[in-house]
């Protein structure tokens, strides 16, 4: 794996730069709502647009990566991150900071499946390591990126113009990656047709769903099982803690393990723990334990939907549109049914659909390993 690092130094600082900013941004959209809410005079429902605005531009960016063939965006991604992050520092009205978000958004949703696609193209057998590795630091930025944001006091202006700075370095590093021409073109003409399988995606947006609900709702389960306010915020924190130890565990093993077993395990062991929380057995811990396998399904599933799609331009993309329609559908659905179950019911309910999704997966992925096999 080093000897592949050292053969795309470029590829690697520039992804790596790039994702833990990525994360950084996304995760100083929440804190931020309350601060945008007093500066531009709204009501907690129109300052709250700017989250919706991010995930409304990831769509974007995906879906138009789909349509446009087989041109390398990179570039333009990494530069929709830099230019949407100024926007939002800015702050010159509400209109043009929610372009920002929305710019910022479509840059992260093309960046996902560019940067993903081109770790596992560029370096071969260390590839699906190299795809755990880099999104281990995306948590990573999530993570630091409130901290520091409370010790800027709190500062929407500081920390976007921060990470506008940040977002720089990898968008002009860009300019300087390896061409994809030659290569990228041999392998399309060999490789087989873009063949979707709506059968897999639907494990992969399953995964994203249930990672989307402990991430956004888990806190609020928790102080639904009476638990304090304090109490939820520390389990969530330790969440992310298993969350990215799982993936960065994933960059060891990834490329010597099957992707399809572990997408199943991840399934499985997230079931085990989130029963447990359900039952009151420490949930204050077998929540955030769920986090290290919960956690290890989308870049598993990113690289088995790749060699299962075929080496298109589409097949990162898709994989990342079914990801996000997860990640977007499973708190809508599961937010709308806290306020009706009592205590820690909803940790049983997403048990059983990962238990459900595990045996599914079990069936689907085999099948659809033996045929691509075959």
């Amino acid at each position: 794996m080093f000897e592949a690092i050292e053969r795309n130094k470029l590829l690697f600082v520039g992804s790596v730069l790039a994702f833990i900013l990525m994360g950084a941004g996304q995760s100083l959209l929440g804190p931020c709502v309350p601060e945008f809410r007093q500066i531009f005079g709204l009501s907690i429902a129109s300052a709250s647009m700017v989250v919706t605005a991010q995930w409304v531009g990831a769509l974007a960016g995906v879906l138009g990566l789909f349509f446009c063939g087989q041109r390398d965006f990179t570039k333009l991604a990494f530069g929709l991150l830099t230019a949407g992050s100024g926007l939002m520092a800015a702050q010159l009205n509400w209109p043009m900071t929610l372009l920002g978000a929305l710019g910022f958004g479509a840059g992260y949703g093309a960046s996902l499946a560019l940067v993903n696609s081109r770790l596992l193209e560029s370096f071969g057998k260390a590839g699906p390591s190299m795809v755990s590795l880099v999104n281990a630091l995306f948590g990573g930025g999530a993570i630091v990126a409130p901290l520091v944001f409370v010790a800027l006091s709190r500062s929407s202006t500081t920390s976007f113009a921060i990470l506008t700075a940040g977002l720089a370095v990898p968008f002009l590093l860009a300019f300087r990656f390896p061409s994809q021409s030659g290569t990228h073109e041999t392998l399309v003409d060999d490789a087989p047709a873009f063949r979707p399988s709506l059968a897999a995606l639907f494990v992969g947006a399953s995964g994203t769903a249930i990672e989307a609900c402990l991430i956004g709702l888990g806190p609020s389960i928790l102080v639904n099982g009476n638990f304090s306010d304090v109490v939820a915020a520390n389990a969530l924190s330790l969440f992310f803690v298993f969350f990215l130890s799982g993936r960065i565990a994933l960059s060891f093993v990834g490329h010597r393990l099957p992707a399809a077993p572990m997408i199943v395990a991840g399934f499985a062991g997230g079931a085990i723990l989130l029963y447990l929380a359900s039952s009151e057995i420490l949930p204050t811990v077998t929540y955030p334990l769920s986090g290290f396998f919960i956690g290890s399904i989308f870049p598993n599933f990113f690289v088995f939907g790749s060699a299962l799609m075929g080496k298109s331009r589409k097949t990162g993309p898709m994989i990342v549109c079914a990801a996000l329609a997860g990640g977007v559908a499973g708190p809508l659905v599961l937010g709308q049914l806290i306020a009706h179950l009592q205590g820690l019911t909803p940790f049983l309910l997403l048990a059983i659909y990962a238990s459900v999704v595990c045996f599914l997966g079990f069936l689907v992925l085999r099948k659809l390993s033996l045929t691509a096999r075959a």
